[in-house]
């Protein structure tokens, strides 16, 4: 069987699955097994969202939601590269980052949004720094990792072409850790869209966040909120396929498949 057929299938199960828990999830509703007024069903959260939300307003949520999470995910993922490639090239680089890296690496996103304010007020810098935490560590672990776990043949391959710094960094060390420099831009890309609400709390006025927390201040429909979650879910969902997508192309262009 082919990749391609493996992946449809996996798609396919992948939307029956989806399919059949929203199915479930309507019918507990409309049965009364599920109290409405907690856990809207689908389609009430739909009607509810429509109700009280316009399509301009939802479209510009989504897109400031989005715009944020791709500038702090790209600081982010750019700075772990670029940390994590030096750490895991030059040694003494790396003793000298790994230490802080791993006492910081623990802390959530969510514990740095006093000092973000502190540092850089209430507009849009301190949300991409908080998006930006999101993305760097898994980042800069993956690409500490892969650097430094490249077979040492490959690099002795290289250097017998006359390769060495830089030039054997470039175009030896980094294609062979592009897996895994590949694994840690999806998780941090989710691990974005993970603290987009806690971003969005700092004084935002648009976003999706900023949508879900604005509903449940005002005691507003919960429909609203789960539709934000939702769409949250979905846009992280679409993009990140987008983005392995462009992965696989990159990585296969370098290992040859």
């Amino acid at each position: 069987m082919s990749a391609g057929s493996l992946r449809s299938n996996d798609l396919a199960l992948g939307v029956i699955g989806t399919l059949a828990v929203i199915l479930l999830w309507e019918t507990s509703v409309r049965t009364g097994l599920i109290d409405p007024a907690v856990f809207p069903s689908p389609s009430l959260a739909i009607a509810a969202a429509t109700e009280r939300l316009t399509a301009r307003q939802l479209g510009e949520n989504l897109s400031w939601s989005l715009a944020r999470v791709f500038s702090g995910f790209a600081l982010g993922a750019l700075a772990g590269v670029v940390v994590g490639v030096l750490a895991g090239w030059y040694r003494r680089f790396g003793l000298l980052v790994s230490p802080l890296v791993e006492l910081l690496r623990p802390i959530p996103p969510l514990a740095w949004i006093p000092l973000a304010i502190i540092w850089f007020g209430l507009g849009e810098p301190s949300k991409f720094f908080i998006i930006f935490l999101g993305a760097f560590f898994p980042v800069v672990t993956a690409a500490y990792q892969g650097t430094r776990g490249v077979d040492p043949m490959l690099l002795r391959a290289g250097q017998t072409l006359g390769l060495s710094g830089v030039p054997l960094l470039l175009r030896v060390a980094i294609p062979a850790a592009a897996p895994d420099l590949a694994t840690g831009l999806r998780i941090g890309w989710g691990l974005s869209f993970g603290v987009l609400v806690a971003a969005e709390l700092i004084a935002a006025d648009r976003g999706l966040g900023y949508m879900i927390i604005a509903e449940r201040n005002a005691g507003g429909s919960v429909g609203v909120i789960i539709v934000g979650i939702l769409l949250i879910g979905a846009l992280n969902l679409l993009t990140d396929a987008a983005i392995g997508v462009a992965i696989r192309h990159w990585v296969g262009r370098w290992h040859g498949s």
